[in-house]
């Protein structure tokens, strides 16, 4: 839990399946190339969002969780130069067999996918310049959060996201007040629309509610695409989260219409 967060001062539809109003989340963190003293030093600084949100990296624990996230160092397995990518079948192997059973599991990769093999199954997370720490903040944020605090919106949330075969980018903007945040926040939501290499499949963001109806307000067009979280309002809170998932390898039905 982080020692300080300002969230926490102001609050004293896959085809394959939906979670319906749960309460808490239990999430394993199984680790592929780091050690398992490395995966354990994350806890201390992985959001619990007032408990509702348990992490563990103990395997033993893997049937009665809701949630596993494998952590990829994919330069350590397969080599700098990505020639070794055999020794990254391991978690493609572990995603294959959680597609097949259809359970919720994700990947977030340390690196590049260009160290990974094309063929691969499920979502796959990118930390980017993010720490593994930092990008689990982000996850929990966008797919997360929502899905324990407004459970009646059926917000798409990250079970639904581990439905699909897709491969996500992860963003925090900042601001020294909501106005700027909003400006900053509705030009990184324009970009990955309008400017990336591929359409992207859905942008989650999660933000303060002033911030998100600014940038509604601003982007109407924009709709569609966006599945926005509003928190609560607080002064302090001056970040924003995003998660732009784009299918993989290329546009499917895994994604819903609606």
């Amino acid at each position: 839990m982080y020692a300080i967060s300002p969230i926490r001062h102001c609050a004293a539809t896959s085809a394959r399946r939906a979670i319906v109003q749960p309460r808490r989340q239990r999430v394993l963190l199984r680790h592929w190339g780091f050690t398992a003293q490395e995966a354990a030093s994350l806890l201390p600084d992985l959001p619990g969002l007032d408990g509702r949100l348990d992490w563990s990296v103990d395997a033993r624990a893997e049937q009665r969780v809701d949630l596993v996230v494998h952590l990829v160092d994919a330069t350590r397995l397969s080599g700098i130069s990505g020639g070794a990518r055999w020794n990254a079948m391991g978690p493609v192997d572990a995603m294959e067999r959680a597609w097949r059973r259809g359970s919720s599991e994700v990947a977030l990769v340390l690196g590049s996918t260009l160290h990974l093999p094309q063929d691969r199954r499920g979502c796959w997370i990118l930390s980017g310049a993010h720490s593994l720490a930092g990008a689990l903040h982000v996850i929990a944020r966008t797919m997360v959060e929502p899905m324990l605090t407004a459970p009646a919106e059926r917000l798409w949330n990250i079970h639904d996201l581990a439905a699909t075969n897709a491969l996500c980018i992860l963003s925090r903007e900042k601001g020294p007040d909501r106005d700027t945040l909003a400006r900053r926040l509705t030009a990184a939501i324009t970009t990955a629309l309008n400017f990336s290499h591929a359409a992207p499949g859905r942008l989650a963001v999660a933000a303060e509610t002033g911030v998100v109806n600014d940038t509604v307000s601003l982007n109407p067009l924009m709709r569609d695409r966006l599945r926005l979280f509003r928190r609560r309002p607080c002064t302090l809170d001056l970040t924003a989260e995003i998660l732009v998932a784009y299918p993989w390898p290329a546009p499917s039905t895994d994604w819903p219409t609606a």
